[in-house]
């Protein structure tokens, strides 16, 4: 029933409003283009728009044949001239990712964004953790030699782990702290995918980063090992889940998975579906879905997911 009262005010107010718009149209003044006066009679307005006067002398007749507009009419270079102003700048208003002068005088990394970033994505995955009832169970305890404990134990490969965990998740937890490198790095985000050198320089540098990240996140003062005493108690009796498996994987495993969403991004996304699709809302969504991990790097930064920073958004 509310729904049905809320439509049928939509309704009334919409012909109200439609109903002002006409009564509006009909009062307003009309500018007699032969005396430049403005006309308020009311019997007198469909003749000025017409421009039919029934009485005039030869000079406001002739007047009569012009158009609304006196203007002189523009030569067709003048017009290719204008649309092609209009464009230039409908194309720099929309194009709001690239900032040159940023790029060009902003050459080094830009470590204090980047540290922020990672304490952002730290903050989320330890918090995600305190909700699970085996972490909360082992904060209790001296910090330091639980710690050292838990660290002593590091051994191994597998630690017991979903697949899911160890060969998606974590792989993706690697891409993420790669691409908050990337970033960061003005010369490893204009840098595009291919044979080029200085591409592969910049994701070794961010393999590099991850696996400091990994390394921080396994067995560091904010890891897993002193957050919750990961590898403290083994399993099977002599088992440790703290194992070089988790450090390893994460940052070899996430430097491929963003190299591949850098090609996904130049081969599907901007050579292909970009060129295809003009619905603006949908390439947004793709862009979102297609390159996860520099989704949420983006916004970690407080960008948009489909932010790109070198093309139209």
């Amino acid at each position: 029933m509310r729904a049905i009262f809320f439509i049928f005010a939509v309704f009334i107010n919409f012909n109200f409003v439609l109903a002002q718009d006409r009564e509006f149209k009909l009062i307003l003044p009309i500018r007699d283009p032969i005396n430049q006066s403005l006309e308020t009679d009311h019997t007198k307005k469909f003749t000025a728009v017409k421009f039919a006067p029934q009485q005039h002398s030869e000079r406001e007749q002739a007047a009569t044949l012009r158009a609304l507009d006196l203007r002189p009419a523009l030569a067709p270079e003048q017009v290719g001239q204008r649309k092609a102003a209009a464009a230039t700048f409908d194309e720099a208003i929309e194009d709001t990712a690239i900032d040159h002068t940023e790029i060009e005088e902003n050459v080094d990394f830009q470590w204090r964004p980047a540290l922020i970033q990672s304490g952002l994505f730290l903050a989320i995955q330890h918090g995600y953790r305190m909700t699970e009832e085996k972490t909360r169970r082992e904060l209790d305890g001296p910090f330091f030699r639980d710690w050292k404990d838990s660290v002593d134990q590091l051994h191994g490969w597998y630690d017991g782990g979903r697949l899911f965990t160890n060969y998606v998740a974590h792989p993706m937890q690697g891409s993420m702290t790669a691409r908050i490198f990337i970033n960061n790095s003005p010369k490893a985000n204009a840098a595009e995918f291919g044979r080029d050198r200085a591409y592969w320089a910049s994701r070794t540098k961010a393999f590099v980063w991850a696996l400091a990240w990994s390394t921080q996140f396994e067995i560091g003062p904010l890891s897993e090992a002193s957050l919750g005493n990961i590898g403290k108690q083994l399993y099977d009796g002599h088992k440790s889940k703290l194992t070089y498996g988790d450090i390893v994987v994460t940052p070899i495993a996430g430097i491929a998975w963003t190299v591949g969403e850098d090609a996904m991004d130049k081969f599907v996304l901007r050579n292909w579906l970009e060129l295809k699709i003009e619905n603006r809302l949908l390439m947004k969504i793709l862009r979102s879905l297609l390159t996860p991990t520099r989704s949420f790097a983006n916004v970690l930064r407080g960008r948009a997911p489909w932010r790109r920073d070198h093309r139209k958004n």
